[in-house]
């Protein structure tokens, strides 16, 4: 029999570990909490709940030599600034934050994004997933563009040493986001959000937009899950843009 006596957060939280599981269980949870109230979605006989204590059920991951550990966040991720890339660097987001990724995992060359750019530029346009991947081909990187990953996908890449740059929508309020899409690169996480450097500045998540711009504004920035999946997931929980790299 499924026992319905309901858990605190603090209860919940004592057995955090950043599961790819415990990621999925906890966006069931706030779905559940935003429909039915907490009384309710804080019942143990609810569908998270099932997903949260699954762990049990999985084999225990094998863990690398400490020598070998992935850090998370990823120590010595670039940042780089898209706005300072000339006239058009308004519009270089997504060179830029791929840039970032190439120059931590040391593939193909890339120092900075202007290294990445005049590669891109020889395939077409910087807004151009198309152009983007025949660079990376060309500096023989293994990188695909998706439209499917999820957050505990994320949390499993950065959890390899990989991080990703994300696409996602930077205009309009939270529960309704808008825009042609931004991208930034991912390279942590804690129990509360991504933690990411957007090369264009501080995006101000409730509200759209932007709380700082240039400089290294968009450094080091934390988005919580809260704000920033509905930017990303838009469309549901596994449906976030994402280049990805092994």
């Amino acid at each position: 029999m499924t026992n319905p006596a309901p858990i605190t957060l603090p209860q919940l939280f004592r057995y955090w570990r950043a599961l790819p599981h415990q990621s999925a269980a906890i966006g069931e949870l706030e779905e559940d909490l935003a429909a039915n109230g907490y009384a309710v979605a804080m019942r143990r006989d609810r569908p998270w709940f099932a997903t949260w204590s699954q762990g049990g059920k999985q084999p225990d991951p094998v863990e690398p030599s400490s020598s070998a550990r992935p850090t998370n966040p990823l120590t010595g991720f670039p940042f780089f600034s898209q706005l300072d890339n000339g006239p058009n660097g308004w519009r270089q987001c997504q060179t830029s934050s791929i840039a970032m990724c190439l120059a931590y995992l040391g593939a193909g060359g890339i120092r900075g994004d202007l290294d990445y750019l005049h590669v891109v530029q020889r395939h077409g346009d910087t807004t151009s997933q198309a152009a983007h991947q025949a660079a990376l081909k060309e500096l023989g990187v293994k990188a695909r563009f998706v439209t499917s990953c999820s957050a505990s996908q994320l949390q499993a890449e950065i959890r390899s040493g990989l991080p990703a740059a994300l696409g996602y929508y930077h205009h309009g309020p939270v529960g309704a986001p808008s825009g042609g899409g931004h991208w930034l690169a991912c390279y942590g996480f804690t129990p509360h959000g991504w933690i990411v450097n957007d090369p264009y500045g501080s995006c101000d998540l409730v509200r759209g937009g932007w709380e700082a711009k240039g400089g290294t504004s968009g450094k080091a920035q934390r988005y919580s899950y809260r704000n920033f999946n509905p930017r990303w997931l838009a469309e549901g929980p596994a449906s976030g843009w994402a280049w990805l790299f092994s």
